[in-house]
């Protein structure tokens, strides 16, 4: 058996329910007020990621510079928690996943991520405007057909299962996207009011490029699979050329599955989440009927928000899987 540990990207914050009921595990709560104390370092003022991921179901929507260092905080708690449980073989993550996964497998310390992707979320706002558009197949799963256009569409082109992908520019030329992808049984909506993961985020990768002395990378501890190079990275080097990548090219998560899954022996992946966006679809897909998906949540056996008591208990409750 091998297993991989998935970090997904800003998607994985979209279901409240599954963020909220992280914030009672213990070690995700010390993991977010450690890495709130840091924020707080950076920016001033008095931050609470634990208060702001509990107050607001679409955190994007509320801060979206806070949410990447929340949700960066977040998965770095749910992999410390699983982590006093079991030991992968190894890590893949999907875009603002790859920050936390950066964390977890020791390229860099926790405080020096934070810092990082808080240099991130500023430096974003110096990129020409554009947006990053969901993309799926309005029947079904995307054909042959489908991918072949978009793929071919002059457009960065992000593929994330077999019936989600994204989109990413301008607003003209994602618009000019979505009126010929209508020809083709597809349909297009916006999800973020920046172009994540195209040659317009450059002028961050370039920022990122011109600072590195800030941060001091070390070679992961275990082997690390890219979504964005669709290939492991190892050395100091290719780590950080793929961090420098991550901003302005596209993410390829079926690609990199079907790689894993088939070709590099991966027989168990666990999501860290919080949300299930990346695998909540492969049980359904029988190309992966020998791949086994669990979920973080179901093997950390966290404290049950709906039995908590207002008073002091003498044993945490118990999620049963």
């Amino acid at each position: 058996m091998r297993t991989f540990w998935l970090f997904p990207g800003l998607e994985a914050l979209f279901q409240a329910s599954r963020t909220r009921r992280w914030l009672d595990d213990p070690v995700v709560a010390d993991t977010l007020a450690e890495v709130s104390a840091i924020l707080s370092g950076l920016t001033g003022e008095a931050e609470d990621l634990g208060r702001f991921l509990s107050e607001n179901a679409r955190p994007h929507l509320a801060d979206m510079d806070r949410m990447f260092v929340a949700h960066t905080g977040i998965q770095a708690g749910i992999a410390r928690s699983l982590g006093r449980r079991e030991t992968p073989d190894g890590y893949v993550g999907c875009s603002v996943g790859d920050l936390a996964r950066i964390a977890v497998s020791g390229v860099l310390p926790l405080s020096e991520t934070i810092d990082l992707v808080w240099f991130c979320t500023r430096q974003r706002k110096q990129c020409p405007p554009g947006i990053m558009s969901n993309v799926r197949p309005a029947e079904g799963r995307f054909s042959a057909a489908q991918l072949a256009f978009a793929a071919n569409a002059g457009i960065s082109f992000s593929h994330w299962s077999d019936r989600h992908a994204a989109v990413s520019g301008s607003g003209e030329a994602v618009a000019a996207f979505a009126e010929a992808a209508k020809a083709h049984g597809l349909k297009t909506r916006q999800l973020y009011a920046y172009p994540f993961h195209s040659t317009a985020m450059l002028p961050l990768a370039h920022q990122m490029a011109a600072n590195t002395g800030r941060w001091h990378p070390s070679p992961p501890c275990l082997p690390v699979y890219s979504t964005v190079e669709l290939a492991f990275i190892q050395s100091v080097e290719e780590t950080v050329s793929e961090a420098l990548a991550g901003a302005c090219r596209p993410v390829r998560w079926k690609q990199a599955l079907d790689d894993l899954a088939h070709h590099h022996g991966m027989t168990r992946l666990v999501n860290i989440g919080p949300s299930d966006t990346l695998t909540g679809w492969i049980a359904d897909n029988a190309d992966y009927r020998d791949l086994e998906v669990l979920e973080a949540w179901d093997l950390c056996d966290p404290p049950d928000p709906a039995d908590r008591t207002s008073g002091e208990a003498d044993e945490p409750a118990r999620k049963t899987a």
